[in-house]
């Protein structure tokens, strides 16, 4: 089995060159490193923010890199109430919010379901470590005060951020498995890209650490 770890930004890529020896390299507009992680072969990939830079980054891993399975590693923003800074959350399903369903299930040529699932197996293992499980919602935005309270009460999300859907809508097109582990950078509390500058380093270790952890039970 190879690994294939995707992260968004160089505060979420940062924790695993840490731990792989070698060089990160350019590769199509990305930063990729390959190597040994947690005793598994694996291909770490830091792809850019945002939704089309997510579903390039998971088919680079795809079929670049020949992963198996791709996990996203990053931080995300909290919407569901009592989640705080650092809280780290194993993603069950993801859709996107500024996407109308209508258009994959009405204009798509092969119509397909707007709620992506993540893979039952690693969701099972994480059960053993101290997680929050539940919905991200996913859109090319940075959600602070307004929009929070209309994401809430149409999708009941525990988190936001502007990645997930989009890789899970690749790795599903490409049938490979996907997760998605996300650490809070930001709360209701304290919002805002201040706050996400703030935490993001932080957050993105825990999501690194606690994804090794789950790693080592595959």
């Amino acid at each position: 089995m190879k690994l294939g770890i995707l992260c968004a930004c160089p505060a979420e890529f940062a924790p695993y060159e840490k731990l792989i020896a070698g060089k990160a390299a350019a590769h199509k507009g990305c930063l990729a490193l390959e190597g040994e992680l947690c005793g598994k072969d694996a291909a770490i990939i830091c792809c850019g923010l945002g939704k089309v830079n997510a579903a390039i980054g998971a088919a680079l891993l795809i079929n670049d890199f020949s992963a198996d399975r791709v996990v996203l590693s990053g931080v995300a923003g909290a919407l569901a109430e009592g989640l705080r800074i650092g809280d780290t959350v194993m993603v069950t399903d993801t859709l996107y919010h500024d996407l109308d369903a209508g258009l994959l299930t009405g204009y798509h040529p092969s119509p397909i379901e707007p709620v992506f699932q993540c893979d039952p197996e690693l969701i099972r293992l994480a059960k053993a470590l101290p997680m929050h499980f539940g919905r991200t919602v996913t859109g090319d935005s940075f959600i602070e005060d307004e929009g929070r309270a209309e994401l809430i009460e149409k999708f009941h999300p525990l988190t936001c951020d502007m990645e997930t859907a989009a890789a899970a809508h690749m790795c599903r097109a490409l049938g490979v498995p996907f997760n998605a582990v996300r650490s809070i950078s930001d709360t209701k509390e304290e919002s805002g890209l201040g706050s996400f500058e703030k935490n993001v380093a932080y957050a993105a270790q825990k999501a690194c650490d606690i994804l090794c952890k789950l790693i080592a039970l595959l």
